[in-house]
């Protein structure tokens, strides 16, 4: 499939909607969320009553900004099932993960869902040009984590085989993309370079039969100089898939095979605004804010203006793939991620961008937080590939250089031999490591 060509949507009517009946869609379903959260009673309801919302009829999507917000937090003191707006008994599934420090979050879903996750991860993965036809090597892990269940639920909606395979077993994920020729691949993109860097050293590509064809990667930010890496890797088109276990999991946003220019927002079961993290009022479209979610849908467990954390910018107006839902850009950050230097704000996905721009540097990379003394120093530890040309100092200097002109603040760059910067093959990739004393993070630094 040629990127010019448009594989067909899961769900035409609702994902190429006319602006006007998008709109008034989400406020129909906005104001029956507001019932049910009065109706519910909870901290979410009585939030509203104190905002002078009685009603669902009270509120529009002109003055959406007024409403409460929620947040982690709300999460953390209602554990496990203070949110519910079902009676216990209509929970059917629980999804969530250790958060911020180790503290739980939990979500609760009911039957239907389960089923909107599946038809959401549906859109995503025939976005990607996956169909019934499709093999889907699903490389996410399974259990709380939402990742693999969403995908594994999402190819069977759409009819598609799944290779429930979860993470890790590296060897193993290698001999059945050998055997079984998938041509769908979903993993986090830090695990997406991993298998390729197995498969190449298992000398496995086109040339053999391989037919990866596209690929959905989510869970950590990442950049387009990581997605240039890992296309070169896998000889697929590597493509953005978003969401969190609060909202639904994968599949709240996703990107379309034909434009691969951002992600295509299902926003007539999440609408989002994109807020300033300071102050929590809109920011104009184009502009980066903290993406805030209203699950217009969901029955279970329905947030109203959930405050992500994640940093992204949203676009209007109809793609190329025909699609009118808002675009939203890759998460650029996290709002509690984000690195204060020498009181310079800095996000890892800024200096990722900046090092695998490089043509001499390989895609793993960690950033090291040196605490041994007063004055912190950060540290971009990165591997430099073996047929390089240029002499590692100058690849070095050019990095740091180039690194104080995007970040306006000094960033040393230690480079070393591949295979030195740790790998994660289950779960997220862990990027920035603090050394506040002992035997550094990454082997190899001083």
């Amino acid at each position: 499939m040629q990127p010019e060509e448009k594989p067909a949507m899961f769900e035409p009517d609702a994902e190429s909607m006319p602006a006007e009946q998008l709109t008034g869609l989400q406020l129909d379903r906005l104001r029956a969320l507001v019932d049910r959260l009065l109706t519910a009673d909870g901290t979410q309801g009585r939030r509203l009553k104190e905002a002078g919302v009685a009603a669902g009829a009270d509120v529009n999507l002109a003055t959406l900004a007024r409403l409460p917000t929620a947040g982690k937090q709300d999460l953390w003191d209602s554990y496990p099932f203070g949110l519910l707006a079902v009676p216990r008994a209509e929970v059917v599934a629980v999804h969530g993960s250790s958060g911020t420090g180790g503290r739980p979050t939990l979500v609760s879903y009911s039957r239907a869902d389960l089923k909107l996750w599946a038809r959401m991860c549906a859109r995503a993965l025939a976005a990607a040009g996956a169909t019934g036809e499709s093999i889907v090597h699903n490389a996410y892990g399974y259990g709380l984590f939402t990742g693999g269940l969403g995908i594994h639920q999402g190819a069977i909606e759409l009819g598609a085989t799944v290779v429930p395979v979860s993470g890790g077993m590296t060897a193993r994920q290698v001999t059945l993309i050998a055997d079984l020729r998938p041509d769908i691949l979903t993993c986090t993109p830090s695990y997406a370079v991993r298998l390729g860097e197995a498969l190449a050293e298992a000398k496995l590509g086109p040339a053999q039969g391989l037919r990866l064809r596209a690929g959905l990667f989510g869970a950590e930010p990442w950049t387009d100089e990581m997605r240039a890496h890992i296309e070169r890797l896998l000889g697929l088109r590597a493509l953005d898939i978003y969401g969190l276990s609060e909202v639904i999991g994968p599949g709240v946003a996703a990107e379309c095979y034909v434009a691969a220019d951002g992600l295509h927002v299902n926003e007539d079961h999440f609408l989002v605004e994109a807020l300033d993290p300071l102050t929590g009022q809109p920011v104009p479209d184009g502009t980066p804010g903290e993406l805030t979610f209203s699950t217009l849908t969901k029955q279970a467990m329905p947030l109203l203006r959930y405050r992500t954390g994640d940093i992204a910018s949203l676009r209007r107006g109809t793609c190329q793939c025909g699609r009118t839902l808002v675009k939203m850009s890759k998460v650029t950050g996290r709002k509690d991620d984000m690195l204060v230097v020498r009181g310079v704000n800095v996000y890892p996905s800024e200096i990722e961008r900046v090092l695998l721009g490089h043509p001499a540097v390989l895609p793993d990379y960690a950033l090291v937080i040196d605490e041994r003394a007063s004055q912190r120093r950060l540290i971009a530890c990165c591997e430099l590939g073996t047929a390089v040309p240029v002499p590692q100092h100058d690849v070095s200097s050019q990095l740091e250089a180039d690194l104080k002109d995007a970040l306006g603040v000094s960033v040393e760059v230690a480079l070393l031999p591949p295979g030195s910067v740790p790998r994660t093959e289950v779960g997220k990739a862990v990027r920035v490591h603090h050394w506040p004393g002992g035997a550094p993070p990454v082997a190899g630094i001083g």
